[in-house]
């Protein structure tokens, strides 16, 4: 087993104290924390009452105590006007903005339930989200309303927002003065509903707590050093988790500044790095390709001191790319998920420097991590098995589904990999991605890792699709750099002398972008399809 508290203890400050919860289950985690993100900004806003908080891209900025009474103006306004009860499902669908904040602040301070939905998602699939949410209300941006109506027509709450320069939204519903009263969110409540990235109809409903979001936003402050001097912009959609607990809550928590924009644009980010000097990014091998696009055009952002990336694997080739834009700022790797609130582990020290460049790092402190055999038994270090963790930052329960990916608080990540004796974590593959090409195991990520390191690649996705002699075979979906040239027989031959030839893709495609999904991460479901169907 690799604990946290005890593989951190000699490379930051903390200190955790054992928490017995309500319902028997036992954490580790940091003392006095607030009771919830909107308690935290009350505190950041006590001691930073002038600070910035969130500046958006439609040109409103938010103090620390403006944003706080815009929360409870908003928060009374939804209780009294509208009825929103402790416990009520209310769905969220705005693009990111001051409203967002607002809006999912002023939920966590009556202790409802905020059902995070992707803006990126189709009526079909919102539709069956929220279906399956048992909503009592929905607030969404103007452009969705029409998908809601049937459920307004059923007596559920509908608030739709007009987001423009002109206008705080949330201002056309705060017609009267309401009571402004205390927090009712408290530590165990859950606040959050976020699904997980499967398609809509499999995708499961992840229920995470504030004390989930508290001890994911104290483990990013202690182990990136952040501070209320330090700022950051949010370059993926704050109905990730990334974006919601990775930035939103770790900057609420920390008195920091929020930089918000509705759509990711690499040029827009990189512009409002360089302009406004931000310090701090978290985000996905994604967003960081394509941020290396537009290097050229931003060939110095000197104010940078950290970068974090988690969501999925980031092969070596483009952290040693962002090393060469960037030479002064650090490049940490994350594993986590949905169901760990984000951080589950992380690399301690600057990637480029480390002696383990290519591992996601170890456990956070409040996680503990184990590595199982199919029969469940604990493996030793430098043996490949499923990864499971258990801690503070993990899940409350998935909504109404009772399963074996997560008993006796302990949650089966659907990862295979190894930990090493120093208690480094090595992600091979998702389970489900594995391919087994006549009995030869075949990890994507080993594949993709050798495709990245041919010159001219800039992106890389690797699949197993049905074969009639070998039950799989691989086949990889490819994206060139500007200007570069290769083909199918060329990349071929060019892996012959660097993986055994099972490992080599049958079939290869050139593509101007890799399909993702709506949380921004690879779609090998898409692409099994796309291969399929040729």
């Amino acid at each position: 087993m690799y604990k946290g508290s005890k593989l951190w203890k000699n490379k930051i400050s903390f200190e955790l104290t054992e928490k017995v919860l309500s319902n028997g289950r036992v954490i580790e985690t940091f003392p006095n924390l607030p009771d919830n993100l909107y308690e935290a900004l009350k505190n950041s806003a006590g001691k930073y009452p002038d600070k910035m908080a969130v500046v958006d891209d439609l040109g409103r900025s938010f103090t620390y105590t403006k944003l706080l009474q815009e929360v409870d103006k908003f928060a009374a306004c939804l209780k009294y006007r509208f009825g929103v009860q402790k416990g009520d499902h209310i769905a969220l669908m705005v693009y990111s903005s001051g409203e967002f904040c607002t809006a999912f602040l002023a939920m966590v301070k009556l202790g409802a339930i905020a059902v995070m939905i992707p803006t990126k998602y189709k009526e079909q699939e919102v539709c069956s989200l929220a279906d399956k949410s048992d909503l009592q209300g929905i607030i969404c941006d103007k452009s969705f309303e029409p998908w809601f109506q049937k459920y307004q027509e059923k007596g559920r709450m509908l608030i739709a927002l007009k987001l423009n320069e002109a206008q705080f939204a949330l201002h056309t519903y705060e017609n009267e003065e309401y009571p402004i009263e205390a927090s009712e969110g408290g530590y165990e409540d859950i606040s959050v509903m976020m699904f997980t990235s499967g398609t809509t109809s499999q995708s499961k409903g992840v229920m995470l707590t504030n004390f989930n979001f508290m001890h994911a936003a104290a483990v990013y402050k202690a182990c990136f050093h952040v501070t209320h001097r330090d700022s950051t912009v949010i370059p993926v959609p704050t109905y990730m988790i990334t974006g919601l607990s990775a930035l939103f809550g770790l900057f609420i928590y920390s008195g920091g500044t929020i930089y918000m924009q509705r759509i990711f644009k690499a040029e827009q980010v990189l512009k409002c790095i360089r302009d406004h000097k931000v310090t701090f990014m978290h985000a996905a091998p994604t967003v960081y390709t394509i941020l290396l696009e537009a290097r050229d055009d931003f060939p110095k952002l000197p104010s940078l001191r950290c970068l974090a990336c988690g969501g999925s694997g980031m092969p070596k080739e483009k952290i040693e790319k962002i090393h060469t834009w960037l030479p002064e700022c650090e490049f940490h790797t994350v594993y986590g998920m949905t169901e760990t609130t984000s951080p589950g582990t992380i690399l301690p020290e600057s990637a480029i420097e480390s002696s383990h460049l290519g591992s996601n790092g170890i456990p956070v402190p409040g996680l503990c991590f184990k590595v199982v055999d199919e029969e469940g038994r604990e493996l030793s270090a430098g043996q490949s098995g499923e990864i499971m963790v258990s801690g503070a930052n993990i899940l409350d329960c998935y909504y109404k589904l009772d399963t074996q990916l997560y008993q006796d608080w302990w949650l089966d990540t659907g990862d295979v990999g190894y930990f090493t004796e120093e208690g480094y974590c090595y992600i091979l593959d998702r389970k489900k991605d594995m391919i087994n090409r006549g009995g030869e195991k075949i990890t994507s990520i080993d594949v993709e890792s050798q495709l990245y390191k041919i010159e001219g690649i800039a992106d890389a996705a690797v699949v197993g699709i049905p074969h009639e002699i070998y039950g799989e075979t691989p086949v990889a979906m490819v994206k060139l750099e500007k200007d570069i040239k290769w083909s199918e027989e060329g990349i071929q031959n060019y892996l012959k002398n660097k993986i055994a030839k099972y490992k080599i893709p049958s079939k290869i495609v050139f593509v101007d972008a890799i399909p993702l999904t709506p949380n921004g991460k690879v779609d090998k479901k898409k692409i099994r399809t796309m291969f399929n169907n040729e």
